[in-house]
């Protein structure tokens, strides 16, 4: 299914409704979408803090209303019929999707796939985004607490093994995981990355050389969290050499410093 995109932005005053319907000031961009058509919609009227996600609507037909600011319409059908629409965390969602040239020099990357102008229904969504969009419905929700459960399973199973053993593993590992999209992005990440940096940290942040701040109960191994210097979203390299152990402090100004 290739999915299409729109955006309800400050020029509207209240949240989307698609009972209305949803209509273009170009008649030609209209009838490029046919009918039977699938596309989701992102919205921040005015006086909205956040962009929030409306759900998926499918073209019902096409119509006009020539005395309507926006008068070349679709006739929808609410696909996902959501009762909250869920709030799309920016600085998340700029780092999954695919770099995005163009746009607004001081926008980031969210707004530059969503917020430009004439962007809304001009063309199919990649379906990278839309898979995106589709996790951020809940979609997947179940496979992504698999992928996390397991990730930690072989970390630990990972751990146990000697660091000559991951180390010959890592010599003919792929440096670049595969990628699947559920709640958010998920990367398949080689858990003897994490494990061979964890035991090369030791006890102590590889940033601020600080103790970790607590020892986990299960197995009482000081906690650290494993960052990617250049980050795999960014076509980082999932690799020992571009990881770091970080305590939880270092971790977040990592991200948010």
């Amino acid at each position: 299914m290739k999915y299409y995109y729109a955006y309800h932005g400050p020029k509207n005053t209240g949240s989307f409704d698609s009972t209305s319907g949803y209509g273009l000031t170009s008649e030609t961009k209209r009838n490029k979408v046919s009918v039977g058509s699938e596309f989701f919609v992102i919205q921040k009227p005015i006086g909205h803090d956040h962009f929030r996600l409306c759900g998926i609507f499918k073209v019902i037909s096409h119509y006009d209303d020539l005395e309507n600011e926006f008068p070349y319409r679709f006739e929808l059908e609410n696909i996902s019929k959501l009762i909250d629409f869920p709030i799309l965390d920016e600085d998340i969602l700029s780092e999954i999707l695919p770099q995005k040239i163009g746009g607004n020099i001081g926008w980031n990357n969210f707004k530059k796939h969503f917020c430009s102008q004439g962007i809304t229904f001009r063309e199919p969504l990649q379906s990278e985004v839309s898979e995106i969009l589709l996790s951020e419905l809940g979609l997947g929700r179940e496979l992504y607490e698999e992928v996390v459960s397991s990730f930690v399973k072989n970390v630990e199973k990972s751990l146990k093994s000697s660091s000559e053993e991951r180390k010959k593993r890592l010599n003919t590992a792929k440096s670049k995981p595969q990628k699947r999209y559920v709640t958010t992005a998920v990367y398949d990440r080689n858990p003897d990355v994490v494990a061979e940096v964890l035991y090369r940290a030791g006890k102590h942040c590889e940033e601020c050389g600080n103790i970790a701040p607590f020892r986990r109960k299960k197995d009482d191994t000081y906690y650290l969290e494993v960052h990617h210097k250049v980050p795999l979203a960014k076509g980082g390299d999932d690799t020992v050499d571009n990881a770091i152990a970080l305590c939880p402090n270092c971790h977040r100004e990592a991200h948010y410093g």
